[in-house]
């Protein structure tokens, strides 16, 4: 005699909707890995780091480079801007989810929060002494200059009274600054176009863990010439002053440094 056959266990499949969440949520986990710790690519949208990098220019950043190394002096880094909000504002509004994801509850839809990724050049390291007289920046009392620096504004600010103030502790002005001695895990860092960056003379030193890459190439560039004038910048920025954005062939493939 045979023994009664068996049933063979059914295997239920997935619904189509739940397909689709699998792979849409697999495909966010994936991308997001990428973007936070592998490469990332933006856009430079202001003139701070000029003649280095335009406006205009994309990049791929590299975010792999700092994991195993701490940045150095004159090291061009991405950071998140310390002066922006951790949270989005007005707080009551959002709902946290998870990590940067928050429910906004007036439009009943996701929003991503971070801070936004900049790019300047890091000038002190941990114990320096940082000090600006007349634009020109001294470190531990020596000159340093290395050529990237520009200015396209002729005045010099003196330390007036209403100069530049972290915290309520005054600090003196755009050209005359300091002295400030950098803390440990952290860094005093400047955009390359000296008098129309916004940098660690207005905010304050950058910490060591919001550094999270460095550029590492220009793909491509498309915009107008930098401007070598603080007037004409002012007279752009108020649509008085026109310029001819154009494909900067030379500048694709370019390293970043």
């Amino acid at each position: 005699m045979f023994g009664k056959k068996k049933d063979k266990p059914v295997k239920r499949k997935k619904n189509v909707i739940q397909e689709y969440v699998e792979a849409i949520l697999f495909a966010f986990v994936v991308a997001m890995l990428i973007r936070n710790y592998t490469i990332q690519n933006f856009k430079i949208p202001s003139s701070s780091m000029e003649r280095t990098l335009l406006i205009g220019d994309y990049l791929i950043g590299n975010k792999l480079k700092y994991f195993f190394t701490d940045p150095q002096r004159e090291d061009i880094v991405i950071f998140y801007y310390p002066a922006d909000p951790v949270e989005p504002e007005p707080r009551d509004r959002f709902l946290k989810i998870l990590g940067p994801v928050y429910f906004d509850k007036n439009n009943w839809f996701f929003k991503w929060h971070q801070k936004k990724n900049v790019v300047k050049r890091v000038i002190g390291m941990p114990g320096d002494k940082i000090e600006l007289i007349n634009k020109k920046v001294y470190i531990n009392d020596e000159l340093f200059e290395r050529g990237y620096e520009q200015y396209i504004d002729s005045r010099i600010i003196p330390r007036g009274p209403n100069g530049i103030d972290w915290d309520g502790e005054y600090m003196g002005s755009r050209d005359n600054f300091g002295p400030v001695i950098v803390p440990e895990d952290s860094y005093f860092v400047l955009g390359d176009n000296r008098d129309v960056s916004g940098d660690s003379r207005y905010w304050g030193f950058l910490p060591r863990d919001a550094v999270t890459g460095t550029p590492g190439i220009i793909t491509f560039s498309y915009g107008a010439q930098p401007i070598r004038d603080i007037r004409d910048m002012y007279l752009k920025q108020h649509h008085k002053f026109k310029t001819k954005n154009e494909f900067r062939w030379k500048r694709s493939f370019k390293l970043v440094h």
